[in-house]
């Protein structure tokens, strides 16, 4: 379980309010006074002056779409214009400077074209908030029908000047964006992203998609790098629905299969208008905080950069440094990172790299745009491509890219290697359900795994239809194993149940068990929990998990990696489990080769006996080497020594232990009993010195040590007879023996 201080800040839109919700609490703020005048200018009933309108009665009113196209159509360029901003990047919001920078760099007075939408309730004007500190801008947020009836308006005033003759024309081909977010959605599907409560990820499910060389690896054609390029494919994947926020947690999940089969044909369409209106990333600094104090410059720019290409012929082009120059003389200080700007920011020093970054980054990777060499100067140029035209709704739809049947080859080792030339985001979308990406490039590699065609299965796919997909495009037969192998893994599947997710409930013991399961409130229509052993409980929706019935010892991550989850205790014999630190397979190592103690409470303990260890080495083929790897990863140091004692026991073939009792010399001084021990008569009959005076004397040796202590003329005290006196030990002589005897005398 990931602590909430485990965050990094990885910013996540927030839950976008519903426009209409949003445009009527913005009018809850307006007096009679401009409620009147929008309800008269919008063609309503005279109201008496006893009456108070209501906001709704205005905002009901204006959602008739007849009404709202008369507006529009008695309006000023400058306010269709401005309108026409909200519907190209199919946004209801806009922030009061945003719109005013957008509008100034079109050539237009914002003033002129804003207080007219304002004045008919087209458009409804929120103050600035008070909660922040500093307080975030006002905005301008548009009535819906408003913004469906506002058209695209190019700007009137003279544009940049055109290049000159190109070449070396290139254009991508907009799979890019279309790829790197099927593998986002591939990776969230078999790990949900979590949120904090201030709406960021924590750092190790954005270290998990950032890491992932699929998603965030470099771009072979590029001319601008993505910042944060992770977080923008996901960022794009929420706005189009291919993720989503699962309601009531606190979880990013992917959307169904079904997505796929819906969108695909649009999906090129539908990411580049949302990258239009997307607020929380810009093209130089990546990801950034929404609803601040200050907003980055560039996502108000974006639609102003496209407008201005739009005005050059379908055949010419422009130079990103005639652009930036015009912008110059249109909107002094367009080129600052935020608005609204303050002088002490140091002006980017290239304003033309900013304008390349829009048009050359993404706008370049989703196909809108396409590049040359101007001849003359070799100036990087750019022009709208028929899929930006359309778009920004100025051109018919492209036409379909020409693509080749047979692009794929299906190896022996189940790797799939896809040539993009025959990829559509439909074809994208077909085998995302079922084979895992790998690799992005030029040349594209897929992998089948188990988990992947149990993801086709589980999107309504069969074994068949899998295969079918692969020989419709592969330039040869599929090899036998891998149909075998995708037939295998499906009958695998049918025998056991799959969830896609699932929380785990473990318990002490079985008792425990039976006495949750028999109090479990379960709610009619919906499945309790499911036993899947002795202790623990399987429950879907985590949800209905009564935690106010439970003393909680501990959150598991059964995802994490093996690391120090176990504790000795001071016998050596004994293992504590830590269970907020522990993962599922550590429960399986344990009882290989200890038994696991009764009555644990908020620990579970084991003990390490020699009929365990015996019953490890005959059943699991179980070595001192390998358990000792076992003791370094999993409790950080070596075996026990009283383990080590039982393993030692536990050999076939064992030296036997040597015992003997020796008695003890003790001597007053310390030179006494170095001369003792290097004299030749003495040194003989004594054993290890135990310290400065102490020496061991063996048994065996003290009578004939006692003779030549005597010869020395040395006393000693008996000392299991404190009482005696002290003696001088008398010489013991060896028996004679009398020839032709066989006994002594």
């Amino acid at each position: 379980m990931l602590d909430p201080s485990d965050e990094m800040p990885a910013f996540s839109a927030p839950l976008p309010e519903p426009p209409l919700a949003a445009y009527r609490a913005a009018l809850q703020r307006y007096d009679q006074t401009r409620l009147m005048m929008i309800h008269r200018l919008s063609g309503g009933a005279e109201v008496s002056a006893s009456h108070k309108l209501r906001p709704d009665w205005v905002v009901e009113r204006l959602s008739e779409h007849r009404i709202a196209e008369r507006l529009l159509s008695d309006l000023p360029v400058g306010s269709k214009t401005a309108l026409g901003l909200y519907a190209l990047t199919e946004t209801y919001s806009w922030s009061a400077p945003g719109l005013g920078l957008a509008l100034t760099a079109l050539g237009i007075e914002p003033d002129a074209a804003v207080h007219p939408l304002l004045e008919r309730g087209l458009l409804a004007l929120r103050d600035a908030e008070t909660a922040p500190n500093p307080p975030a801008p006002a905005r301008l947020l548009a009535h819906p029908a408003g913004v469906n009836a506002a058209r695209t308006m190019l700007p009137e005033a003279a544009g940049p000047p055109v290049a000159g003759p190109v070449r070396q024309v290139r254009e991508a081909d907009g799979l890019e964006p279309i790829l790197r977010m099927a593998a986002v959605w591939q990776r969230v599907a078999e790990s949900p992203l979590r949120q904090t409560l201030q709406r960021t990820f924590f750092k190790r499910d954005r270290e998990r998609i950032e890491d992932d060389p699929v998603i965030a690896g470099p771009i072979s054609d590029a001319f601008e790098p993505l910042p944060d390029m992770a977080l923008l494919w996901i960022e794009l994947a929420r706005s189009v629905g291919l993720l989503a926020d699962e309601p009531g947690s606190d979880r990013i999940v992917a959307a169904s299969t079904e997505f796929w089969a819906e969108n695909a044909v649009h999906l090129p369409q539908m990411v580049a208008t949302r990258w239009l209106g997307l607020r929380n990333w810009h093209e130089l600094g990546g990801m950034v905080a929404d609803g601040g104090a200050t907003e980055p410059t560039l996502p108000y720019l974006r639609p102003v950069a496209m407008l201005w290409l739009a005005t050059i012929g379908e055949d010419d082009w422009l130079a990103p440094e005639d652009f930036a120059a015009h912008l110059d003389t249109l909107a002094p200080g367009w080129q600052h990172p935020i608005i609204p700007h303050s002088r002490q920011i140091a002006l980017t020093p290239d304003h033309a790299s900013v304008i390349a970054a829009v048009l050359l980054g993404p706008a370049y990777q989703l196909g809108l745009t396409r590049t040359a060499e101007e001849v003359s100067t070799g100036r990087r140029v750019v022009q709208l491509t028929p899929l930006g035209r359309y778009v920004m709704a100025l051109g018919p739809p492209p036409p379909g890219r020409t693509t080749f049947e047979h692009f794929l080859f299906v190896q022996p080792n189940f790797e799939i290697i896809a040539y993009r030339q025959g990829l559509t985001p439909g074809l994208i979308g077909e085998f995302s359900r079922f084979a895992h990406w790998t690799q992005v490039g030029s040349a594209l590699e897929l992998k089948l795994t188990p988990e992947s065609i149990y993801q086709g299965l589980e999107g309504g796919l069969t074994p068949d239809s899998m295969i079918d997909r692969l020989s419709k495009h592969s330039q040869r037969a599929i090899p036998p194993s891998v149909a075998d192998a995708v037939n295998t893994w499906a009958s695998r599947r049918e025998r056991v149940t799959y969830y896609a997710s699932a929380t785990l409930v473990e318990f002490a013991n079985e008792e425990d068990l039976e006495l949750a399961v028999s109090d479990w409130p379960v709610a009619p229509g919906s499945t309790g929990p499911i036993r899947i052993s002795e202790r623990l409980l399987l429950v879907e929706d985590p949800s209905t998990i009564p935690f106010h019935r439970f003393r909680l010892a501990g959150q598991r991550d059964y995802r994490r990696a093996a690391e120090p989850c176990v504790e000795v205790e001071l016998d050596g014999v004994t293992l504590a489990l830590d269970l907020a630190r522990s993962d599922l397979l550590v429960d399986a190592e344990l009882v290989r080769f200890a038994e696991e103690l009764p009555h644990a409470e908020t620990r579970r303990r084991f003990r390490v006996s020699a009929a365990s260890l015996a019953r490890a080495r005959e059943d699991a083929g179980l070595t001192q080497s390998s358990l000792t790897r076992w003791f370094l990863q999993r409790t950080g140091e070596s075996i026990p020594a009283a383990i080590r004692l039982l393993l030692y026991a536990g050999r076939p073939k064992v030296d036997p232990i040597e015992v003997s009792r020796p008695m003890v010399l003790t001597v007053p001084d310390e030179d006494l009993l170095d001369g003792l021990l290097q004299h030749p008569d003495t040194s003989p009959y004594l054993g290890d010195r135990l310290g400065p005076t102490v020496a061991i004397v063996r048994d065996s040796s003290w009578i004939e040590l006692q003779s030549i202590l005597a010869n020395l003329g040395l006393k000693f005290i008996d000392v299991d007879n404190p009482v005696a006196e002290p003696s001088i030990a008398k010489p013991v002589s060896k028996p004679k023996r009398f020839p032709g005897s066989d006994s002594p005398k």
